[in-house]
C-alpha cells in the first residue's frame, strides 16, 4: 500500500505456470496493475472482482435476485450413505413408502435445465439412490432394524446427527422450484425442478416470490442467460483449476431484470425458451445464436421493467 492509501492488484488469468512472473519486479514490468483504495478492499465482500478491475454495474430495471427469491442450501443429511437409498435397497429393507421422499443427491443425476417426472423415473429405472429416508412417526419394525444398523456403525457420533433428536430425523426443506449448482467449471447452472424433488447439498434451493410455473420457468431461463451469467461471475468464489462455487448468500446478489413488473408476454417468451435451452444442454451443444437471442430478450425485459417502474412512481 502506498502513502495515498491505494493498493496495487494483479489478476493473471490464462497463463501457463511456467510463464508466471518470478518476482514482484517482473510482475510489475510485464503486467498492468489495478489500483484499488484500501478502504474499498476492507468493505468488499469479495476481492477478486476488484483485483480484476471489474465491478457490478447497476442497471435500471434490474434488481438483486434477493428481491425475487429466497435462497437456502440443500438438505444436509449427516450420512448420505445411510439416508439416501435406491429402490432395490428400499425393497430389501422393507421400508414403508410414507417414510421416503424423492431426492436428488448428485448434480450429475440432472442432465439439463429442467428436471421433471420423466427424469426422476429414469433415475428409479437405473436403481439410482434417489429416495431420502424421512421418518416422522414412531419407527416400525423394519425401520427400527435399519436404525440399529446405523447406530452399530457409529453414526450417532457424527456431529450433525449427534445434534438431532432423534438422530435419524431428517432436516426439513420444502421442495425448491429452482436448483442452483454449487460447484462448476465455467458457468454455474440453474435448474427448473418440475418434479418437485428434494435435493441434498449438491444444489442450493431457490424459492421465487411467485410460484406459478410461468414465472419460475422465466426466472430459471433468465438466470441461465449469458448476460446474467457474465454478471454472476462477480459473485462466485474461485478455486484452483478453474473451479467456481456459489454460496446461498452469493446468489442473492446476482442482478436480474425485475420480472415482477414485466408483461405476461415477456414471461411467456422466456418460459418457452427454457425447453429449448434444456434440450441444447442435454445434447452438450454450444449454440451461440440461441444464447444471443435469449440475452437480447433478457435485456429487453430489463428495459421493460424500467418503464413499468417509472409508471408506478
Amino acid at each position: 500500500m502506498n502513502s495515498s492509501g491505494h493498493i496495487k492488484g494483479w489478476f493473471l488469468h490464462g497463463i501457463d505456470y511456467s510463464d508466471a512472473p518470478q518476482s514482484l519486479a517482473e510482475l510489475s514490468k510485464r503486467f498492468v496493475p489495478n489500483i484499488i483504495e484500501a478502504k474499498t478492499l476492507v468493505s468488499a465482500a469479495k476481492w477478486e472482482p476488484l483485483i480484476q478491475g471489474k465491478a457490478a454495474e447497476e442497471k435500471l430495471g434490474w434488481v438483486p435476485l434477493a428481491d425475487l427469491a429466497t435462497t437456502r442450501r440443500g438438505i444436509a443429511t449427516g450420512a448420505n450413505g445411510f439416508f439416501l437409498l435406491s429402490p432395490s435397497k428400499i425393497v430389501e429393507l422393507d421400508l414403508p413408502e410414507e417414510s421416503l421422499v424423492p431426492c436428488v443427491g448428485r448434480a450429475n443425476d440432472v442432465l439439463g435445465l429442467v428436471f421433471d417426472e420423466a427424469d426422476f423415473a429414469a433415475l428409479k429405472a437405473k436403481d439410482a439412490k434417489c429416495f431420502l429416508l424421512d421418518i416422522k412417526h414412531d419407527p416400525n419394525v423394519a425401520e427400527r432394524a435399519y436404525i440399529k444398523t446405523g447406530e452399530a456403525s457409529g453414526l450417532t457420533a457424527r456431529y450433525i446427527l449427534a445434534n438431532r433428536s432423534p438422530w435419524y430425523s431428517m432436516e426439513q426443506r420444502e421442495p425448491a422450484p429452482i436448483w442452483a449448482s454449487v460447484f462448476g467449471r465455467g458457468d454455474l447452472e440453474f435448474v427448473f425442478n418440475a418434479a418437485l424433488a428434494r435435493s441434498l447439498t449438491n444444489f442450493h434451493c431457490v424459492y421465487p416470490v411467485r410460484r406459478d410455473a410461468e414465472f419460475v420457468r422465466a426466472l430459471t431461463m433468465t438466470l441461465n442467460s449469458k448476460v446474467v451469467r457474465q454478471g454472476s461471475r462477480l459473485h462466485t468464489r474461485g478455486y484452483g483449476g478453474g473451479l467456481t462455487k456459489f454460496e446461498p448468500n452469493d446468489l442473492k446478489s446476482i442482478a436480474v431484470p425485475d420480472l415482477r413488473v414485466v408483461s405476461v408476454r415477456t414471461l411467456d417468451n422466456l418460459s418457452k425458451l427454457l425447453d429449448q435451452a434444456d434440450q441444447i444442454g442435454r445434447r452438450a451443444l454450444d449454440d451461440e445464436e440461441f444464447q444471443k437471442s435469449v440475452s437480447e430478450i433478457v435485456i429487453a425485459a430489463g428495459q421493460e421493467a424500467t418503464g413499468s417502474s417509472r409508471k408506478l412512481l
